[in-house]
């Protein structure tokens, strides 16, 4: 591989030259410039990133942590991250904490052994802890749709109106004439709820209509497809089940359909389903699914502000929080009363 004395020796100028030229640096001639970036074109020369790192103590790379790459939500999430970084001149390290909080400080402290000039971090695999220790240890996090307020004190964070989301799905069940409405929500019973936010809105909006939440029509799941199929199932096997189901992402809204296409129902006649993320497939599911959209673009865009304001030293500002976009295709429709024809 050429080195800049190779190019130097090609050139007829000092090492030293070339690498002012190389970094922009110093008071050299254009005519004197322009041979040795020839030189330097000709002979494949590539920088020494890790040295260039050592000495300026930047990397140019930034580490983006989320739960599962395997979820559609996440995937769209770091591809577009990585188009952004790379455009800005930055490279990413995407990792997967696959929602286990010890393996997530372990990925953190690995990041910042590797010298990241900051991260990007979703929630799912991260304790609040690990977020302190990172701040603590002068690394830089931007935190992501995290639907935890204590956060906010911690790192920078892109906010997302989670309350308002789901309280726009209950008012469009609602509004459709839904009053039996059977939700599959991420989280433990009697323990932690992911979703609690757009959960705790659906609640607030279905309490405000009269419909308190009866306890079976509450299932949990884990955002996954598989979660969703087998919460939807029992659902559906009650004497009296709902005639619409809230799914708190799109994964177990798809599993949910499958769950009802399984037992020879028919979407949205005999069933409506609501989902949540509006994932790239959810256009494409059979029927289409209604959910709630996350302006993806809109949030990377704001996280790497925020990113971009820190690594450079400059004030940062927050931007206010994303707001949600009901976005209401043909998987939900008026429920068809008892004993109505095909």
């Amino acid at each position: 591989m050429a080195t800049i004395y190779d190019i130097a020796k090609a050139a007829g100028v000092t090492a030293t030259t070339v690498s002012y030229v190389l970094s922009g640096k110093g008071s050299i001639s254009a005519a004197t410039r322009e041979r040795v970036l020839q030189y330097a074109q000709e002979l494949g020369y590539r920088p020494n990133l890790i040295a260039r790192s050592l000495i300026k103590q930047e990397t140019h790379t930034i580490g983006l942590v989320i739960p599962h790459i395997t979820n559609p939500f996440y995937a769209e999430i770091a591809e577009i991250l990585e188009r952004r970084a790379y455009a800005a001149g930055f490279r990413t390290f995407i990792t997967n904490t696959y929602e286990d909080e010890r393996f997530g400080k372990e990925l953190l402290d690995d990041l910042a052994s590797r010298r990241v000039d900051g991260i990007i971090a979703l929630p799912g695999g991260i304790a609040l802890q690990a977020l302190e220790s990172m701040n603590a240890s002068g690394l830089l996090v931007v935190c992501c749709l995290w639907e935890e307020e204590e956060k906010q004190t911690i790192s920078p964070s892109i906010e997302f109106d989670f309350l308002t989301g789901g309280q726009l799905v209950a008012r469009h069940l609602l509004e459709s004439g839904h009053r039996r409405i059977g939700l599959i929500v991420d989280g433990i019973p009697d323990g932690r709820v992911d979703h609690h936010l757009r959960f705790s809105g659906c609640l607030q909006v279905l309490a405000e209509a009269g419909i308190p939440l009866e306890p079976d029509l509450l299932q949990w799941g884990d955002s996954s497809l598989q979660s969703g199929k087998l919460a939807a199932e029992r659902l559906l096997a009650l004497p009296e089940p709902p005639t619409a189901i809230f799914a708190t992402n799109d994964q177990m809204a798809i599993g949910a359909i499958n769950a009802a296409w399984q037992c020879g129902l028919a979407l949205p006649r005999d069933l409506s389903v609501v989902g949540f993320d509006d994932i790239l497939m959810a256009p494409f599911t059979a029927p289409p699914l209604t959910t709630i959209s996350i302006d993806k673009d809109a949030l990377i865009s704001s996280a790497m502000s925020v990113l971009m304001s820190m690594i450079e030293g400059k004030p940062v500002t927050l931007p206010a929080p994303l707001a949600p976009n009901l976005m209401v295709r043909e998987s939900t429709a008026p429920p068809r009363a008892r004993g109505d024809g095909p």
